[in-house]
């Protein structure tokens, strides 16, 4: 049976210069935009259980599933692990870095950023007002700035259907290892423009 349709999400292509997506929406799968947010639990569990990475939370988890890892596996992660401290040594003390620019008085850089953002592979650019609620307690002395710019790479699809194998583990971590570049390079635009980041 034929569904009756909602309405039609459209989206800028994965890359600047594909054609625009458009996403049909059936009516049974329609809602309400957002999710229901109450104010008083948020604080309460994030004072109670505040968010972890699960680096830290999962550590000894972490520690046995290196355990019986295959070598080539266990190889894997070592250059993962080597590629990935530098992106996140600087992302670390990014706050902390002096602009490069001066900020232009009635300049608004959103799109400016948004444009560079999608030519370097983001998938999506968003920017919001940042809630200390939902950042990791061992990234809160990251954070500087009440903004956030937020950053969507999409996962290689043909390499993440072969869960479990080495090239599912590139499909993953290969992206974390691009958010970082692409993250960094973001960063170090907004300095030129004039702002911290």
């Amino acid at each position: 049976m034929a569904k009756t349709i909602s309405h039609i999400v459209k989206r800028l292509g994965k890359k600047t210069g594909d054609p625009e997506v458009k996403i049909v929406v059936a009516e049974d799968l329609s809602t309400v935009p957002g999710t229901l947010v109450r104010e008083k639990d948020v604080s309460y569990y994030s004072k109670m259980y505040p968010l972890e990475t699960q680096f830290v939370e999962k550590a000894a988890d972490r520690k046995w599933e290196a355990s019986v890892w295959s070598e080539d596996l266990s190889e894997f992660h070592r250059k993962h692990n080597d590629r990935n401290r530098d992106l996140v040594d600087a992302a670390e003390i990014s706050g902390d870095i002096e602009p490069t620019g001066t900020p232009e008085s009635g300049r608004d850089v959103t799109e400016e950023i948004r444009t560079l953002a999608r030519e370097q592979g983001a998938g999506e650019v968003g920017f919001t007002n940042l809630d200390r609620r939902y950042v990791y307690a061992s990234k809160q002395s990251w954070v500087k700035y009440p903004n956030a710019v937020c950053l969507a790479l999409e996962q290689d699809y043909e390499q993440t259907q072969k869960i479990s194998s080495i090239e599912a583990e590139h499909a993953h971590f290969g992206t974390y290892e691009k958010i970082g570049v692409l993250g960094l390079k973001v960063v170090d635009t907004i300095r030129t423009l004039g702002y911290h980041a």
